[in-house]
């Protein structure tokens, strides 16, 4: 990556003669100032680059501050952007730009853009290097971050992911794509007007022939200018293909001197080039000069800074003179001018550039040196993908003299679920150990670390507690975090047990040992595991205090997007669930759910995705609720995660259930079998499914079905198991629908016994879906406990539970307040609550109140009717209330409407 200096961007102006203002892409550019994010998005050799640093020339002019980041192959990794990106912004806000020695995150960056006064831009270029979860899921939050004034603009030759993709459809983004790219036939007019010798017969059948693709183009303009005829140079194969550019460069080469020709070869070597590098490569004194003489040739070598001290060649002409060189050099003189870049790189701290480059030579000892005294650093920033591309090109033997780098080998195999070079991996290093003689062995159980990461990974539960108990027997806390990794693993597996104590109180021994060595990643799973312990004793606001905290911290101290920061949100976005904070939600799991699939362990990853399904259930979106659950079941099978399986066929009953659509429950049902479900009979029990897969989805299915004997036989045997393992949160759902079956059956002093102990376990309004979700059953089971609290004046905390009831039927939308009338709820009303209301909501409410129609409201906001009907249950949810008259009454109440 690199990034632009203080000093604005000079004057508008061409920076070699062969370029072409974009006018009209740049026009459209100049008209969205405003857009939070653009991006330009086409192939290679489109210009892309180009564009936008001729638009950068314009902000420049008027005064705005500019900032460019160049994602490279070899650190297109969240981290980096990350510090590269706040590095920017600071730039921006007139702040020192000294790099830090630890990584930003996306905390640092927001506090840095409140610093920022007036407008500014900053440029993220070759956006495709490092596209991906994480990456989208950094930028999605700082898009939301960004003041007014500052906008985002992307560089990519791909679309981004989902997420990102979202954007594009919410009026704050703005796409270039290649379409808007090709040159227009009047552009390449322009770009071919110097060239007397060009009829305009000739200029209009090369714009045709290359449709537009300005690499073309200019590979033709270079031979023309050098006196070759158009017609003989490049009219042979068909279509405008990579092939085609070898072919025009290849043309172009052969009119260069000898001397520039070698220069070139030499120079393509290293994958960016600066003054000094090239003296060193030639053993000349002129590096700046010839970089200069290049650059004004037009032979696609580009500055990536605008100090202008790193370059690099266009991608497409740097794969030309690559596959040249290799034709003309031996194996061993290629291997040469590798050692000789990697050397370079190494001597002046580009050790991650210097690695890529001594592999490429074939000097793997000096590459794995250099990588073992950097791989820490790089597990700490989660840059685990860089690691495994890295490790995929040492053979085991050479990994295993380095330690530390064979265990954080496996350790990123396992999070990247490559578990087969994991495996293999722990095995070679098992075999090395066992045959080495007894003073060269390492301390015992210091192998089970990386092991207790990989069986995390792959959902091995009982053996990696297993395991974590071995190495707890040989550790102690002069291990640190290797220590602690261990009592984070045997928690969770206890946590499956139910022993909720002892897992406590392993995991308050390794939370100073996390702290004291800085493993903020260990730190963020024992919080993460610690909020597990809490929610299923009932403690869900405790688990959401936790839980936000911890995310805070993790968002302070990494990069924020790695997987750590995936699984709190998992587990917090769960908890807003469960508190019917939907928006909150939701924002979570855009921001994290891809990341999760990528390299979560398996139960935040099923709580993320199920809780997404379930909130596209709750806004009547069948189609995205179905989707999310074939992605589970897909990530199920592809890894081999039972409990994914498990989990989805699950939900796919507990959904077609609560929808009414019995024949289509029983189908999903016959699929999921709970009876010979391993995983439901699995003696371990976890988050994601302990109040749905293990027996209630298939409860709720026979009391929807008129078979509550059974249904009551089922639930009270669990009621009692759950008791037992102070499940208060399971046992609450277990108890709510023994309940809602009581009541069916007409036995309602017992429903209401049940109901009445449901809410006890819920006390302190922790939880809102666990009871709404059940819908017409609880709502009517809960509004007949609630009229008949008048007839029980001597009931303990009777208050107390009718406020309970009262507030969860109000999050129902069953009631609104104690008026009945809108007029009455207009006066009665709390104004504070309108601002509880995005900007978007208001606009919706304000077009409520004038009688717009959800079919009207859709056309007008360019969205699906359901999409409105979801933004209008958030909104009288927020407010309070359950339907349009008394919208329209508060809003007239408030002066909102006329």
């Amino acid at each position: 990556m690199s990034l632009m200096p203080d000093e604005p961007i000079e004057s508008a102006r061409p920076v070699n003669d062969w370029q072409v203002l974009r006018r009209k892409p740049l026009d459209r550019l100049k008209q969205h100032p405003q857009a939070k994010l653009v991006v330009v998005q086409g192939p290679a050799g489109f210009g892309k680059t180009m564009l936008l640093r001729q638009y950068c020339d314009h902000r420049s002019e008027l005064g705005d501050a500019v900032a460019w980041v160049r994602m490279e192959s070899h650190t297109a990794e969240t981290a980096l952007f990350l510090r590269q990106l706040c590095i920017a912004v600071r730039q921006l806000a007139g702040e020192s730009t000294a790099t830090p020695p630890r990584a930003y995150s996306v905390d640092d960056i927001a506090h840095a853009l409140r610093q920022v006064k007036g407008r500014g831009v900053i440029v993220v270029d070759n956006y495709e290097h490092g596209a991906g979860a994480g990456l989208d899921a950094a930028l999605m939050q700082l898009t939301r971050l960004l003041p007014d004034g500052v906008q985002i603009c992307i560089g990519t030759r791909v679309l981004p992911g989902a997420q990102l993709s979202r954007r594009l459809l919410d009026g704050h983004t703005l796409l270039i794509g290649h379409d808007d790219l090709r040159f227009g036939p009047a552009e390449t007019s322009e770009f071919f007007r110097e060239l007397g010798a060009l009829a305009p017969a000739d200029v209009q059948e090369i714009h045709d022939r290359t449709d537009g693709w300005p690499a073309a183009l200019q590979c033709f303009r270079l031979c023309v200018s050098r006196g070759r005829n158009p017609r003989s140079v490049a009219f042979s194969g068909k279509g405008v293909t990579p092939e085609l550019i070898d072919f025009l460069a290849s043309e172009v080469f052969e009119d260069l001197s000898p001397q520039l020709q070698s220069l070139l070869l030499e120079l393509s070597v290293p994958e960016k080039i600066s003054p000094a590098l090239v003296e060193h490569i030639t053993g000349s004194r002129e590096g700046r000069a010839q970089l200069a003489e290049i650059e004004r040739a037009g032979l696609f070598l580009m500055h990536t800074d605008l100090e202008r001290h790193w370059f690099r060649f266009h991608n497409l002409f740097r794969h030309f003179l690559l596959a040249r060189l290799r034709t003309e050099s031996s194996d061993q003189e290629l291997r040469q001018r590798y050692s000789r870049v990697a050397q370079w790189y190494a001597e002046h701290g580009l050790r991650e550039l210097a690695i890529q480059h001594h592999l490429n030579a074939g000097e793997l000892d000096a590459a794995a040196q250099l990588l073992d005294g950097i791989i820490a650093r790089l597990v700490a920033e989660e840059r685990l993908g860089l690691i495994e591309r890295y490790a995929d090109q040492f053979p085991a033997e050479i990994l295993l003299r380095h330690e530390q780098l064979a265990s954080d080998a496996i350790i990123a195999y396992g999070f990247r679920r490559s578990f087969d070079k994991a495996n293999r991996l722990i095995d070679a290093r098992q075999r090395l150990w066992q045959n080495a003689a007894p003073g060269q062995r390492p301390p015992p159980g210091l192998h089970d670390h990386a092991r207790l990461f990989v069986l995390a990974a792959q959902d091995r539960i009982e053996t990696m507690g297993e395991v974590a108990l071995e190495a707890m027997q040989r550790l102690d806390e002069q291990h640190g975090s290797l220590y602690a990794v261990a009592l984070n693993a045997r928690s969770m597996y206890l946590i499956g047990r139910g022993e909720h104590e002892e897992a406590r109180t392993l995991m308050q021994r390794a939370r100073p040992l996390h702290d004291r060595d800085g493993h903020l990643f260990g730190r963020a799973y024992e919080e993460a595991i610690y909020s597990m312990t809490l929610s299923q004793q009932g403690r869900v606001g405790d688990a959401v205090r936790g839980l936000t905290a911890a995310l805070r911290h993790t968002e302070e101290g990494m990069a924020g997007t790695g997987s750590a920061g995936s699984v709190i949100a998992a587990y917090l976005a769960e908890g807003y669930y469960e508190q019917n904070r939907l928006e909150d939600a939701q924002t979570l799991i855009h921001d994290y759910a891809s990341l999760a699939e990528q390299q979560a362990i398996v139960d935040p990853l099923a709580v993320i995705l199920l809780t997404q399904s379930r909130i596209a259930h709750l806004r009547g979106d069948e189609v995205e609720a179905e989707e999310v659950l074939e992605r589970l079941l897909y990530l199920g099978y592809r890894h081999s995660f039972e409990r994914l399986v498990s989990y989805a066929r699950a939900e796919y009953v507990r959904q077609a259930t609560l929808s009414g659509d019995l024949d289509k429950a029983e189908r999903r049902l016959r699929e999921f079998d709970p009876e010979h479900d391993r995983v439901n009979r699995d003696e371990l029990i976890f988050h994601a499914g302990e109040t749905e897969a293990r027996t209630i989805t298939q409860a709720r299915y026979l009391i929807y079905t008129g078979r509550h004997t059974s249904a009551r036989v089922l639930l009270q045997s669990q009621i009692r198991e759950a008791k037992l393992s102070r499940r208060r949160r399971r046992e609450l759902k277990l108890t709510l629908l023994l309940a809602i079956s009581l009541n069916a059956e007409n036995k309602v002093n017992a429903a209401r016994r049940c109901l009445l102990e449901a809410l006890e376990l819920g006390s302190q309004r922790e939880f809102v879906r666990a009871f709404i979700d059940e819908r017409q059953p609880a709502l009517r089971l809960m509004r007949e406990v609630r009229s008949s609290m008048t007839q029980l004046p001597y009931l303990p905390q009777r208050d107390r539970l009718i406020a309970d009831l009262d507030h969860l039927l109000r999050q129902a939308g069953a009631i609104a307040t104690a008026g009945n009338t809108a007029s009455g709820l207009a006066r009665e009303f709390d104004p504070a609550l309108v601002d509880t209301l995005t900007e978007r909501e208001k606009k919706l409410l304000r077009h409520v109140a004038n009688g717009l129609s959800n079919k009207d409201l859709a056309d007008r906001l360019s969205v699906s009717i359901n999409t409105v009907k979801w933004h209008l249950r958030n909104i009288f949810e927020k407010l309070q209330i359950n339907n349009r008259v008394q919208a329209i009454a508060i809003a007239r109440h408030l002066g909102l409407i006329d």
